[in-house]
């Protein structure tokens, strides 16, 4: 029996160290879920997912009312969410609406979580649910004259849009947070040019709307761009002349390699690459080239000089005008405040403005070393095939 009572006693006092670790007092009138939310969304926002974690943790921790942790819930959602956990981020989000259904936080959270288990996906399935998630968010504050709420749900319901390239709704979310004048207005307002300049672009393929989607472009997407927006393997191919020759001509050296197989040998640092297949494309062409130490650095970032190069280099291929190598050599007097006229690139820039191709700003410069993104590289595209008259 005294046996029995001691395992009793130790069972009771290690239930209760249990318990202990999971909850605590609350330790001044700040120290509340509310506020641990408030600070974890904050982390969340601005990518410190862990820290974020620990304020909702601690948040659930405090000796509180229950629903008013929904919020906490909620941003765990999100967490497991950006961490690939579905089975988690589900049943956190679902939790914080059984809490607190009526807490447009709670709603917009669940349309976030949404969206980031299922970003890059191709199916859209999961899309309706997230847009009837920041729907019932923006009513309830909306009847809640909560304007801090109302601009979040519309600000992600936005960025959902946009990553599942719904470009009107996307636009049409940015616009009712621009009209709001608070909270996510500047964010907004990007966002709202951006899509506006996608919308321009008008990508043809879903390829292209992801890309245009990149604040940066790398080699690999111009590669890219170039087979599936430009669609170059068509254009070079209908303004081929076919020649024959009839006479006789030696056999050549059967070791020789020819100089499109020598750029396929000396790109080394694609093997295994995303962009593998169109990068071969783009380089058999002669539209894209290796660096002089035989590599295409298919990752590297590309400036608005690195693109007029580029372009150049494509104008002259299609229209057969090697002239345009050297049309602006020598001239005294730059067309931008911000190249000199002995720039390595100032000549392909030259070209591509005098063309209408790429512009400077309203100040005079060409922005030479600004990257370029997605929605810039497809629109510059389009701008390209308008001045040489490409139509398929």
């Amino acid at each position: 029996m005294k046996k029995l009572l001691i395992l009793i006693t130790a069972a009771a006092f290690m239930l209760t160290m249990s318990c202990s670790k999971e909850t605590r007092k609350s330790e001044s009138v700040l120290d509340n879920p509310e506020m641990h939310i408030s600070i974890g969304m904050k982390y969340f926002n601005e990518g410190s997912y862990e820290e974020a974690k620990k304020e909702f943790d601690d948040a659930i921790k405090i000796n509180w009312k229950e629903e008013d942790k929904a919020g906490a819930y909620a941003g765990l959602g999100m967490y497991y969410a950006v961490k690939g956990n579905k089975d988690k981020a589900e049943d956190n989000a679902e939790k914080a609406e059984d809490l607190n259904p009526k807490l447009p936080l709670v709603l917009t959270s669940f349309g976030r979580a949404l969206t980031y288990m299922n970003k890059g996906t191709d199916t859209e399935d999961w899309l309706e649910d997230a847009v009837e998630k920041f729907d019932k968010a923006i009513k309830l504050a909306d009847d809640q004259r909560d304007t801090k709420a109302l601009a979040e749900a519309y600000y992600f319901k936005g960025l959902t849009g946009k990553s599942a390239y719904k470009f009107t709704m996307a636009k049409e979310a940015f616009a009712e947070v621009v009209k709001l004048k608070g909270l996510y207005a500047t964010e907004a307002n990007k966002q709202w040019e951006i899509v506006q300049l996608i919308e321009r672009a008008r990508p043809g393929t879903k390829v292209g709307a992801k890309v245009a989607l990149l604040d940066e472009v790398g080699k690999a997407e111009i590669a890219v761009l170039f087979v599936e927006e430009m669609k170059i393997e068509q254009v070079l191919a209908k303004r081929d002349k076919k020649e024959y020759n009839n006479e006789f001509v030696s056999p050549e050296d059967p070791m020789k390699y020819t100089e499109a197989e020598q750029k396929k040998e000396l790109s080394n640092d694609i093997a295994g690459h995303w962009a593998t297949s169109w990068i071969k494309i783009v380089l058999n062409k002669g539209v894209m080239e290796n660096a002089p130490d035989h590599k295409f650095y298919p990752d590297k970032k590309i400036t608005r000089a690195e693109y007029a190069l580029m372009l150049l280099k494509v104008m002259v291929l299609i229209s057969g005008d090697e002239s345009l190598y050297t049309k602006h050599f020598g001239e005294e007097n730059s067309m931008f405040n911000d190249v000199r006229t002995d720039h390595y690139a100032y000549n392909a820039m030259a070209v591509c403005a005098s063309r209408g191709i790429m512009k400077a700003n309203l100040s005079g410069e060409f922005e030479k070393d600004k990257t370029v993104s997605g929605a810039e590289a497809l629109i510059i595209i389009r701008d390209f095939q308008n001045a040489l008259s490409i139509t398929f």
